[in-house]
This record gives C-alpha cells, structure tokens and sequence, in this order.
C-alpha cells in the first residue's frame, strides 16, 4: 500500500519519466532532420511586435525558398525583447521535403529549445522523486 508521501514522489517520479520521454524523442526528431532535411539560407524578413505583460516582444518572420523554388514565410517560435535578431540577418534552416513549411532553425534553441526545456524539468523531477526510493532502501539496511 503507497502513503500519500510515497505516491506523491511516485507521480513525481512518473512525470520526470514522462518528461524525459518526450525531451529524448524531439532530440531525436531534430537530429534525424538535420541529417536528412534539405539545407536552405533563409533571411529575417520583418519582426512581428506582440504584446506582452512587461511591453512587447518581437518575433522574426524568415522568408526562405525552398529547393523547388516555393517561397516560405516561417515564424519563429521565439519572441524577445529586445529582438534576438534583425531584419535581413540571415541563417540556415532545415525542412523535410514533405514538410516545408515547418523547418528547424540551425541553432541552438531553433534545433533544441523544446527538448532542452523539456529535459530541465524532467531531470530534477527525477532527481527527486527516484531519490526518495533509492534514499528508502538504502536507509532501510540502517534501520533498527
């Protein structure tokens, strides 16, 4: 029978788990794109202002062509404030040929940003949930 402490760490423990699924299955995802995907130069082509708590944020557009020639607008998913980027600056990007209008900004939160935010809530989940179990047992082989 669990105790509501030792299902709390359970459900803890199971998150973590969860989360670490998840995180390793879109490293693997941006990873078999960048090897497979075709490579294009793409240009930030305007920054769309949004309103947020603290003032606005601006999110790059970049416009790129694709290898058949078909012009693709793609919004970042990350806004900032200030930009991180400005207009005209350019990058390379990857996209499937099957999916061109979703492709993967070649840095590091463009390639890794959700898996990389979805690992650092994973790992102390599992720091602290699988160290309550593992804390139990060893401390069980010091109790009277």
């Amino acid at each position: 029978m669990l105790t509501t402490t030792r299902m709390g760490y359970l459900i803890t423990f199971l998150v973590g788990a969860g989360l670490l699924i998840l995180s390793l299955s879109k490293f693997s995802k941006a990873i078999s794109l960048i090897q497979s995907g075709h490579r294009v130069m793409a240009v930030v082509d305007r920054l769309e202002k949004e309103k947020s708590k603290k003032g606005y944020t601006y999110r790059p557009i970049f416009k790129y062509h694709t290898v058949n020639g078909q012009e693709i607008m793609h919004s970042y998913m990350f806004a900032a404030s200030p930009p991180d980027w400005e207009v005209g600056e350019k990058t390379t990007v990857v996209y499937s040929p099957s999916n061109p209008e979703n492709p993967v900004v070649l840095t590091y939160f463009g390639a890794f940003g959700w898996a990389v935010i979805w690992l650092a809530v994973a790992i102390p989940l599992l720091i602290v949930g699988g160290g309550y179990f593992v804390a139990q047992l060893y401390l069980k082989t010091y109790a009277l």
